[in-house]
């Protein structure tokens, strides 16, 4: 089964709601793909940030967990694709734990808008904030779903 990891700082507002888009708009295609989501700092235990739970139920995608993951404790080596928020995580994951380069990609590269690379962290910041975030990774993860064919390979 094909598998891919969204990766953010602490694993409590983007990946999480990318995990949660993830797995609504994989389970409308009917694809069998595993999904994982994780931060590149050790945040185990702590919950979702209360305003990325309340984004993701306002848009009927539940986050999938309700505590966030260390990269360190995911199958690694098991991971088909790593999408990632900034380039510091591309960079921790390979250099700090040790992930092929050609395994990770910045999800922004398949913003159908062109929003840039990075998708800023809304932590701290307002509502609308968390919906422009919302939008801009759902956007990213439907055009990646759209024109990648990695997912039905493996």
């Amino acid at each position: 089964m094909a598998s891919v990891a969204f990766i953010c700082t602490a694993n409590r507002c983007r990946s999480v709601m990318a995990h949660a888009i993830f797995v609504a708009e994989a389970a409308s295609r009917q694809l069998s793909v595993q999904a994982y989501s994780a931060g590149v700092y050790d945040f185990t235990d702590l919950p979702p940030v209360g305003d990325t739970v309340r984004t993701c139920l306002g848009h009927n995608t539940p986050p999938p967990k309700e505590e966030s993951t260390w990269a360190r404790d995911l199958p690694l080596d098991e991971i088909d694709r790593f999408l990632v928020m900034e380039y510091h995580h591309a960079d921790a994951l390979i250099h700090a734990f040790g992930v092929a380069p050609d395994r990770v990609t910045l999800l922004g590269e398949f913003d159908p808008q062109h929003r840039g690379l990075e998708i800023g962290d809304p932590i701290g910041r307002d509502g609308e904030t968390y919906e422009s975030c919302y939008a801009q990774i759902r956007d990213c993860i439907i055009n990646y779903l759209d024109t990648t064919d990695e997912l039905s390979s493996s």
